[in-house]
C-alpha cells in the first residue's frame, strides 16, 4: 500500500506575526492568484482533501480549489497554545524567564499543547487516515506545527528536529509512505518506509 501526503501550509494569518495564533480562528492574507494557480497544478487530480477546522486552513482551500469539498478533520487543527493564544512572543518570552527557549519541543505553554503531544497526534492521524483511504492521495491544508510534526515522523526525528525545518504559508511538503496492507499487527520495528519528494515549496 502506498499513502502520498501533500501537506499545504494555509496562507498567513491576518494578525501581527509577532503574535502566537494557536487555534485563535484567524481568517488568512488572501494569496496571490497567480501562486494558487501554480500549487493548484502540483497537486494530484482526484485527491481526497482534508482540512484544518480553523478559518485561515478552509480559506486556503477554497483559494486553491473551491470545488475541493474538503472534509474538516479536528485532529488538523493548529498546536494548542494554551493562554498565550494572541499574545506577543516578547511578552511571553519576557513573563516566563524559567522556560530554556532553545528547546521548544519540550516547551509546553500554559493550559496548552507541547510539541511532543502534536507529533503523538499527528502519528495517530496518519495511521487512522492512511487506513481509511488506502492507495488515495491526500491533500492535507494544516499548520506549522503539524507539517514539522509530519517530517518528524516521516525522517524518523527527535521531536527537536521539526524545529530545523522551514514551513512557509502557502507552501507545499509532498511525503509518500509505502508499507503492508494490514497495519494492525504492530511489530516493535518501524512499519513501511517514508520518502521525502518536497519540503517547503513554493510557487510564487
Amino acid at each position: 500500500m502506498r499513502s502520498d501526503w501533500y501537506w499545504v501550509r494555509h496562507g498567513a494569518p491576518l494578525q501581527d506575526p509577532g503574535r502566537y495564533a494557536g487555534q485563535l480562528d484567524l481568517p488568512t492574507v488572501p494569496p496571490d492568484v497567480v501562486a494558487a494557480r501554480r500549487l493548484r497544478s502540483q497537486l494530484p487530480q482526484g485527491a481526497v482533501w482534508l482540512t484544518s477546522p480553523l478559518a485561515r486552513a478552509r480559506q486556503t482551500v477554497q483559494a486553491l480549489d473551491s470545488a475541493a469539498n474538503a472534509t474538516v478533520v479536528e485532529d488538523l487543527t493548529d498546536q494548542d497554545l494554551g493562554s498565550w493564544a494572541g499574545r506577543r512572543q516578547a511578552e511571553v518570552h519576557k513573563a516566563n524567564p524559567q522556560i530554556d527557549w532553545r528547546e521548544p519541543a519540550s516547551i509546553v505553554p500554559e493550559g496548552g499543547e507541547g510539541f511532543d503531544a502534536v507529533v503523538t497526534r499527528v502519528a495517530a492521524l496518519i495511521e487512522r487516515l492512511t487506513q481509511h483511504y488506502p492507495d488515495r492521495p491526500l491533500v492535507v491544508v494544516a499548520h506549522l506545527a503539524l507539517i514539522r510534526a509530519a517530517l518528524v515522523l516521516a525522517l524518523d526525528l527527535p521531536s527537536e528536529g521539526g524545529f530545523q525545518f522551514d514551513v512557509s504559508p502557502f507552501s507545499l511538503t509532498h511525503l509518500s509512505w509505502t508499507g503492508p496492507e494490514d497495519l494492525s499487527e504492530r511489530p516493535d520495528e518501524r512499519l513501511g518506509q517514508w520518502q521525502v519528494h518536497t519540503t517547503n515549496r513554493m510557487l510564487t
